[in-house]
């Protein structure tokens, strides 16, 4: 058997309710340079966590995107406006790592509603909501209304579930590294983007459109057929790009095996739009590890992996081994749905984007050919 592996992986996205946390009011701090915001009695409730794990990968960097939703309610009416802000704590070669992001505003009166969004770095171990800082052993620490913890189910890059993690759990009660100066502004309690301490910044939308075809000359394509093997997609991941663009990124993991060696299959992946399948190059199978991904734009409804090309009316048609639609079912959000290979949204006329070779640049690993 003649056996290649993808590296990759899937995300998703989950929501969770929780019952509202016990009224929590903060330890006195020994100065006001520890008291950024005042720190009121608050009873807070989490309506929504959602997280999605980001693998590593040659192409990137991994990462976790966290949306932390709730409501707080003051203890007392008519009691002064408050602050809250997300703590993170991130686990590193043993050490805790404590982080405290801006704080929001809340109400005197009545329910604030709060909704904070980061790409943060994949060894988060709690996130908080936090109503202030107090000094305890000389070091600063955050004390909290709420704390949960992402479970992860194995490998799996769904967050099936966020778990309460006690107050007094010593993982929330490390020092913290980073936390909000004397005087930091307050933002609105509805933040989409860049809320939480995090070493990666989203930029404006530029509108530039990551996908095909592109521009350049490109190779002909014509009919082939298939010699004798095996494709199996383990695993798919879908997510948002680095880059604001209308666009999101597509990985996989799995092996392509072929019956009988030397003979290897050729594997080309198709992106669907509403009128035609657009080739990619073939697949690099000595590559190890055979990792495959790509940007695409949204005009891609549809992926597969053809191992065969077949002329009907003038027109080519992929045969296909494995396809999926692409689903995007929230905002940041997308998945990969398993579709069978004769989907109407499969059967379009094939055109090539396969850029032809540069004699100056030879031709290597083609890392984004999905």
């Amino acid at each position: 058997m003649n056996i290649r592996t993808l590296a990759a992986a899937t995300a998703a996205v989950v929501a969770l309710a929780f019952a509202p946390a016990a009224p929590a009011t903060a330890a006195p701090a020994p100065g006001d340079e520890l008291r950024p915001y005042p720190q009121n009695c608050v009873s807070v409730t989490l309506d929504g966590l959602r997280g999605v794990y980001r693998p590593d990968s040659t192409r990137w960097e991994p990462w976790f995107d966290a949306t932390v939703r709730g409501r707080s309610v003051p203890c007392a009416p008519g009691s002064t406006t408050g602050t809250l802000a997300v703590t993170q704590y991130h686990v590193r070669d043993g050490a805790t790592v404590g982080q405290m992001s801006t704080p929001w505003r809340t109400a005197a009166r009545g329910t604030t509603t709060f909704s904070r969004f980061g790409r943060i770095l994949p060894d988060v171990a709690a996130l908080c909501v936090s109503t202030g800082l107090t000094a305890r052993d000389g070091a600063v620490v955050a004390t909290h209304a709420r704390c949960v913890r992402p479970q992860r189910r194995g490998s799996d890059h769904l967050v099936t579930r966020f778990v309460p993690v006690p107050l007094t759990d010593p993982l929330v009660n490390a020092p913290l590294t980073e936390y909000p100066a004397g005087g930091t502004a307050p933002t609105d309690p509805i933040c989409t983007v860049d809320c939480l301490v995090s070493p990666y910044s989203e930029t404006p939308s530029t509108g530039v459109t990551k996908d095909t075809p592109i521009d350049g000359p490109v190779e002909p394509i014509g009919p082939y057929e298939s010699v004798c093997h095996t494709v199996t997609i383990t695993d798919t991941f879908a997510g948002p790009p680095d880059d604001n663009v209308n666009g999101f990124d597509v990985w996989m993991t799995g092996a392509v095996e072929s019956c009988d060696p030397p003979d290897e299959p050729t594997i080309h992946a198709v992106r669907y739009w509403p009128d035609r399948g657009i080739v990619m190059a073939s697949w690099q199978l000595a590559q190890d590890p055979l990792a495959k991904g790509a940007a695409v734009n949204e005009n891609t409804g549809a992926i597969c992996l053809a191992s065969a090309f077949r002329e009907r009316n003038g027109a080519l048609y992929g045969v296909h081994d494995l396809c999926w639609r692409i689903v995007k079912d929230q905002p940041d959000r997308y998945r990969l749905v398993p579709i069978p290979v004769d989907d109407p949204r499969v059967r379009k006329p094939l055109q090539s984007n396969i850029p032809e070779p540069d004699p100056e640049l030879p031709p290597g690993p083609c890392a984004s050919c999905l």
